[in-house]
């Protein structure tokens, strides 16, 4: 919903008198049909990784929606209650001018305009007015209205529509001044068709479907809801990728990537992991410990042989000396002792004889 304060221009439109005109904000009626491609396990980049690749693009087909509800309950109704509608800047420049989102409109103007003559509770007749514009060539354009009810009157007014609502809301800079003439319009039951054939840019058309009641109708439980479509295939020839408010063949596919794989690559400076030793058997086990056992008494063999010996050497009475020295260590001492006092008799001689 959106609002806006009231001023002394449009305070008598304040249905419940709150300060403020409150607006259906309504959706975007127009819906850009897609093919979607779906390709399995496909290299992408170097062709070390594979993917999904989803490819999506758009058809030709016309798919343009608009619909409202009739509520004397709203501020301003006439001019609210829109649940869908297809606009854009060429047909309502003074509400959409802030908007630079093109998702936001669409090829052209669809909506179905509303008023009655009483409150929901008391009203004897409805009507809703279908206006629709294209801004592309269509072929094969068709138009359907969902009404509440069937035996409805119809009249056309597209020249009110070219010549003087057009003319208002883009503050005469009106660019749909050609007619759209239907081919034939039929009913069935409260759905009205109308078919155009194959029609050119920039043309405009317009209709209105009245129903009178015999007596004062109450609506205020079952508001009554009106929608209108049109359908048929984009004139392919006559767009390109630059067309404004469009999406079709000549618009740029977008391509999805899911489920990617890539291989992990290898480091070269990480050193491989070391392979684990293996797991000794029992019987390995088994193995060194007989061995360890083996050299354990051959080394208490070797100590009690050599303590045998030396046990041998005492009893023959061939004992060294107390301090552990051998003989020859003995006979080096005195050796040097003797070689000592030789030494000083020279040095004592030679102080003498220089005297």
């Amino acid at each position: 919903m959106n609002s806006e304060p009231t001023n002394d221009s449009n305070i008598n439109k304040d249905t419940d008198n709150d300060g403020k005109l409150t607006y259906f904000k309504e959706v975007n009626g127009y819906v850009p049909k897609i093919d979607e491609i779906i390709e399995k396990n496909v290299p992408r980049g170097n062709g070390e990784c594979i993917g999904d690749k989803i490819t999506k693009s758009y058809t030709d087909e016309v798919d343009l929606n608009a619909k409202s509800v009739m509520d004397t309950n709203l501020d301003d109704y006439p001019n609210n209650g829109y649940l869908e509608k297809v606009k854009n800047p060429n047909n309502h420049p003074s509400t959409d001018s802030s908007n630079t989102d093109e998702d936001l409109y669409g090829p052209g103007n669809l909506e179905v305009q509303h008023w009655q003559n009483g409150p929901n509770d008391a009203t004897k007749t409805q009507n809703w007015r279908v206006v629709f514009a294209t801004d592309y060539a269509i072929n094969n354009a068709v138009l359907t209205v969902t009404l509440p009810y069937d035996n409805v009157s119809v009249t056309n007014v597209t020249d009110w529509v070219i010549n003087r609502y057009y003319p208002a809301v883009t503050n005469n800079n009106n660019i749909y001044t050609n007619y759209l003439v239907p081919l034939d319009i039929s009913f069935n039951g409260n759905v009205a068709t109308i078919n155009f054939g194959n029609i050119v840019g920039y043309r405009a058309f317009g209709m209105i479907f009245s129903k009178t009641f015999d007596v004062p109708q109450d609506f205020s439980k079952d508001l009554k809801v009106t929608s209108a479509r049109v359908i048929g295939t984009w004139k392919s020839d006559e767009l390109n990728a630059d067309s404004k408010y469009i999406k079709s063949s000549k618009t740029e596919p977008s391509i999805i990537w899911q489920n990617e794989v890539c291989p992990i690559p290898i480091d070269p400076e990480t050193p491989e992991t070391p392979e684990t030793p293996e797991t000794p058997s029992k019987m390995n086990v088994a193995e060194n410990q007989t061995r360890i056992t083996s050299l354990s008494n051959k080394v208490n063999n070797n100590l009690i042989e050599k303590n045998t010996v030396k046990a041998t050497k005492s009893h023959n009475g061939d004992t060294l000396p107390k301090t552990g020295e051998s003989k020859s260590t003995i006979f080096s001492v005195i050796g040097g002792i003797i070689l000592l006092g030789f030494g000083s008799v020279t040095i004592l001689r030679k102080k003498y004889s220089l005297k």
